[in-house]
């Protein structure tokens, strides 16, 4: 294999902020691995039943490996598992995702990531961000994630409103250069064990 191809498939869009992650692993495990990644969006309308959107990801994204992004959201995580388990029981090379309540929880790990997201690198104030022992218990990472990151602006008035943290949530991802801090939550010690039992077979 030349190079490798995986796809990622999610809830939503703005879940692209799991591709650092995916490449950050890629990069620790397997460094000599040439790989490139592709995002299944634009799928047309077919739901949100899974096995559906599955099925046409493949067709559209063919790829080497799947990974698939369900939030846990309310839900324990055996049950996004069973979930997805159940629509890729023929498949092979399937690698869940899932972030207990939302992916934000795991953009929480880099405080300079997340100032220099919003344009404010060497900022000063404090930004209130949790503890590690917090964030899978945080019943709204996202809300956590955006009032630090508008606090990390450090703007006021019309400035301040016009700020809309949606639109750099990427980037806190993609300028966390080490994610090693994330090791230790239980839902990433259970995503990179999967990854490394599926790419030490590719």
């Amino acid at each position: 294999m030349n190079i490798l191809r995986y796809t990622l498939l999610t809830d939503g869009s703005s879940d692209t902020c799991l591709i650092p992650i995916i490449n950050w692993l890629i990069g620790v495990h397997y460094p000599h691995i040439n790989y490139e990644h592709q995002f299944a969006r634009n799928l047309g309308e077919i739901g949100f039943d899974l096995d559906t959107r599955v099925r046409v990801s493949l067709n559209l994204f063919p790829s080497d490996v799947l990974f698939i992004h369900r939030d846990s959201e309310k839900e324990p995580m055996n049950v996004r598992l069973k979930e997805i388990n159940d629509a890729t029981e023929s498949l092979s090379n399937v690698i869940p995702v899932i972030p207990i309540r939302m992916s934000e929880a795991w953009l929480l790990s880099d405080e300079k990531a997340i100032r220099e997201a919003v344009g404010n690198r060497n900022g000063k104030i404090n930004l209130s961000l949790p503890a590690k022992k917090e964030w899978e218990k945080l019943p709204d990472p996202k809300r956590v994630l955006f009032e630090a990151m508008t606090k990390a602006t450090e703007k006021s008035g019309r400035a301040l409103e016009k700020f809309n943290p949606n639109r750099h949530r990427i980037r806190v991802s993609e300028l966390t250069e080490n994610f090693s801090n994330l090791r230790g939550l239980e839902s990433f010690d259970r995503f990179e064990s999967r990854f490394v039992e599926v790419f030490k077979k590719i």
